[in-house]
């Protein structure tokens, strides 16, 4: 039941991102992964990578444009939770409950970019603005943020290229 729901899944993105894909390659990529870091209910990003080895694209291409536009979109996602989130989120969830969330990332700061980006079926664009709301230098973030994209993007092509070998020629 899930397998089906998954191959549907799967073609339902294919569609969207296909052509789009297609006539830009690389670029295609990159623009899908930068667009959906900024608006991450857009485009689910482990789709786009997914679809994106379904389609047959050279791997090591989709691993730099998913890695490169992902950072470049939560780079955007960061500044604009750094020049202005802050009072918003306050108001949502309070000074008391920001105050904490800053204390822990400023202990496990690190950790959580790096991990937090690289875990594929997870939001990794939650991190890259909740980072805006702390005291991390941005280079420091860019560098963090990259290192768990290119890991999230590695796994996610793996993972893709162990799909395809279970999917017949549909596509």
């Amino acid at each position: 039941m899930y397998s089906i729901f998954i191959i549907k899944y799967i073609q339902t993105i294919l569609d969207y991102i296909q052509i789009f894909v297609e006539n830009y390659g690389f670029y295609g990529v990159f623009i899908a992964m930068f667009v959906q870091a900024i608006i991450p209910v857009a485009i689910p990003s482990d789709g786009i990578i997914l679809a994106a080895v379904l389609l047959n694209i050279n791997p090591i291409m989709i691993i730099i444009a998913s890695a490169l536009g992902s950072t470049a979109g939560g780079m955007i996602g960061f500044t604009i939770t750094r020049k202005g989130g802050k009072p918003i989120a306050i108001k949502f969830i309070g000074k008391k409950a920001i105050v904490r969330f800053e204390n822990w990332f400023d202990r496990w700061g690190n950790y959580i970019i790096v991990f937090g980006r690289a875990a594929p079926f997870l939001s990794s664009d939650a991190i890259a603005y909740a980072a805006g709301l702390t005291k991390i230098n941005i280079k420091t973030f860019i560098i963090l943020a990259l290192i768990g994209a290119i890991l999230r993007s590695i796994i996610l092509v793996y993972l893709g290229d162990i799909l395809n070998n279970y999917i017949p020629d549909i596509f």
